[in-house]
Parts: structure tokens; sequence; C-alpha cells
């Protein structure tokens, strides 16, 4: 096969086995791998593997150098029956390689009643793959298993390596995908699976867990008057979050994120008094997330959300006294940003326009994920892409769009013919 073929002749065998492709995604979303427990999925990703790559590496993260490396924020996680599985296709010498990174964990499906398909279902209707995991992330891992399984059939070997790297415990703490780095799995770029709408997305935003703890002074009902209600205390501490979210959206927007009213929120999803509602009470804590910019280091982001309560304190003579106290949780997924000028950012979206038929989207994807683990620590430029809208991810009825699925697998196959290099066998 002339390598001017390739290209048309790999799209075609793709449409052509769409109904595989499909049954692929079902698979991996009937073998359920909540966060934790990811080992049965793995097993069988290892198995779709051995099918498409040259070699296949499972094996156990270390916990005790994640628990050393200054991006994990997670010590103490197990990873015991949690493997990550990598399958390498070995590339003929002479081109970039590729690395294609995907997550296999998911979150807790809720209740089953909830659903209108089971959650590890994999339902099809009205275009739609239903069930936990299909669109976050493994709609991704299959259309990326898929790709490497149409060169193999088609006798297509790369010119560099593709690894396609199926990884544990993103939802938490990204642990997986550092695991691979610990590995020494290297590429001259790569692609880390989100749902995306299919844009190619060079950045991605950070976000971080925040606890401020306000005090008051606690009182009888009857003696009211002697007390300081914390809860009311916490409420300019409030007002001054407010305003310190919409001045970072001004000072921190970058035109990737232009679409985006706010693109990193600081959301507070957790207000707790005292446990006796018939006092005043003594103490207040609200809990959130702190999202931060690609540019931004978490240290910068959260001195800036320390200064504010700091701000607000100052104001108040009550908090001035009794200022209150700044914690940060263990959840931390900082943010990256590759060039948008960067060869394979411009590669990779010329793809997508080529296997969508529509004109590409250069955007900024506006939640953690594992990109910053390979762009920010590995120096490997990097974008998030997927079919499917990160909205519907850890919800109920989660789904992705069948048709999606099918034109990220073209896209995949188009990106590695044109940047790993391609022969026909």
């Amino acid at each position: 096969m002339s390598v001017t073929a390739i290209e048309p002749t790999a799209l075609q065998w793709i449409e052509a086995h769409e109904k595989d492709l499909v049954a692929l995604l079902r698979r991996l979303v009937a073998v359920p791998s909540v966060v934790g427990a990811e080992g049965a999925c793995q097993a069988v990703v290892a198995e779709v593997m051995r099918g498409c790559c040259d070699t296949v590496d499972a094996w156990e993260p270390d916990p005790a150098w994640l628990d050393r490396h200054p991006a994990y924020f997670h010590p103490g996680t197990s990873f015991t029956g949690r493997p990550n599985a990598v399958g390498t296709v070995r590339g003929r010498g002479g081109g970039r390689s590729l690395i294609l990174n995907a997550h296999v964990d998911v979150v807790d499906p809720g209740p089953v009643e909830a659903w209108t398909h089971g959650p590890w279902s994999g339902a099809v209707a009205g275009g739609k793959l239903y069930g936990r995991g299909a669109v976050d992330d493994k709609a991704g891992l299959a259309a990326m298993l898929f790709a490497a399984r149409c060169l193999r059939a088609l006798g297509v070997v790369p010119d560099g390596d593709v690894i396609l790297e199926s990884v544990v415990d993103e939802e938490w703490g990204g642990g997986g995908t550092l695991a691979t780095l610990h590995r020494c799995y290297r590429a001259d770029a790569a692609i880390v699976f989100e749902p995306s709408d299919l844009d190619v997305c060079p950045a991605s935003r950070g976000g971080q867990a925040f606890r401020v703890t306000v005090h008051g002074r606690g009182a009888h009902p009857i003696r009211s008057y002697e007390g300081v209600s914390a809860l009311e205390k916490t409420i300019p501490v409030l007002a001054g979050l407010r305003r310190l979210e919409a001045d970072r959206q001004a000072r921190l927007r970058t035109p990737l994120f232009a679409r985006y009213p706010i693109f990193a929120p600081i959301v507070v999803g957790k207000i707790a008094a005292d446990r006796i509602p018939s006092k005043v009470p003594e103490t207040c804590v609200l809990e959130g997330l702190m999202g931060y910019a690609p540019i931004e280091t978490y240290q910068e982001a959260r001195a800036d959300l320390e200064a504010c309560v700091a701000a607000v304190a100052a104001a108040d003579p009550w908090l001035h006294a009794h200022p209150p106290r700044v914690e940060w949780l263990g959840l931390n997924k900082e943010g990256a940003e590759t060039p948008v000028a960067h060869p394979f950012v411009q590669l990779a979206s010329a793809a997508v326009g080529d296997a969508t038929g529509r004109p590409p989207v250069l955007a900024g994807f506006p939640a953690g994920c594992d990109l910053p683990y390979l762009a920010r620590h590995a120096g490997i430029p990097s974008v998030v892409f997927g079919p499917g809208n990160c909205t519907v991810a850890h919800g109920s009825d989660e789904h992705v769009p069948v048709d999606e699925i099918v034109a990220a697998a073209k896209m995949l196959v188009l990106v590695v013919c044109r940047w790993c290099g391609v022969r026909g066998g």
C-alpha cells in the first residue's frame, strides 16, 4: 500500500467496522471500574492491547514514589489490584513518537434507579451509548484502542512508537499517569483523552480543594446578645471569595478560555456551623474548589485566596482579632498549556477538521485532568481531546454520541499517520 493511500483506506476501514468499535466500548463500560477497583477492566484492556500492540506492560504504581512526587497530593493511597496497562506499537525508526493517554477509572454510579439505562449496560439508544464511564473516559480509551487495531489490520507500521496508556486513579489523584513517568514512558507529543466535544484543547485549568474555618463566640439563645455568630461572620468571607473569582477571570483569562464566563471558578459546596441549632454558632466551616489558570502554580493560586480571606478579616474588628483559618485539602490537579502555535497542536487540529468535515476548534479544557503531568512535569507537548461533552460526565444517564466516537478514532489514525509517519506493510 502506498503512503498516500493509507489515510483514506484507514478512514474507510473505521467506517466499515463501526459496529465493532461500539461493541468494544460496550464491553469496556460493562466492566465496573470505580476508582479504587479498576483491576477487572484493566484485564480486559490488556487483552485488547495484546491484539494490536507489540508489547503490553501492566504494573501497579509505586505508592512510595508517588508520595515523594511534588505533583501528587494523596499520600497513603493504595494501588494493590489497580494496575496501569500500557501497550506499545513499535515504530520502524526515524519517526516521532506519540502517547495516547486515557483513564479507566470512573466515579461511583450512584442510585441505579436514577438511570434510564443501567449504569453498566452500555445501552445504545438515539445514537448515544449510555453507562458510567461511557464519556469519561472509556470512549476515548475505546477510540485509541480501535485506531491501533485499524492500523494493525491494514498492516500499517508507524515510523515512530505509539504508546497507548490506560491509567488508573485519574478521578482521585492522578497517580496512574504519574506512574507512567516513573516507568520512563516518554514521547514527542501526547493526547490526553477527556470529553471535549472533539475540540482540541492545548490547555487545561487547575483545581484544588480548600477549607475556611471561621470562629465566633457561642452563646445560649437567652444570652444571644453576648455571642458572635460564626455563621454571620462567614457571610463577608463568601462575598470576598466572589469578588476574588470575578477579579481572577479578568486578570488571568487567555483567549483559549474566552467562551467560558467563569473559567476558573471558586465554588463553595459545603457550609456547616455548629450542630446545635438552638445556640449562637461558635464555628462555621466552608469547603470548596478553587479553579486556577494554566499559567499559575498552585502556590500562586493559594496565595491569592489566602490574601483575600486575610483582607476580609482585616476589615472586620472581630475577624481581625480572630482570623479565619485557611486549609488546603488533598484534591489538587494543576493546570498546563502547550502553545497554540506548536506543530503538534496545529497538526492535531487539522486532523480533527479532516476527520469530521467541520472547522476545528481550539479551546481550553475547563476542568482538571492528567494533562499537566505530561506537559508540565515531563515537558511533553500535549493536548486534551475526546468525544462527548464533559457536562454529562459523573451524572445519571452519562452518555456519548456514537458518531463522535467514530470521528475520534478517525482523527487518531490521521494523527499517527501525520505525526509518527507510516508505511504500508
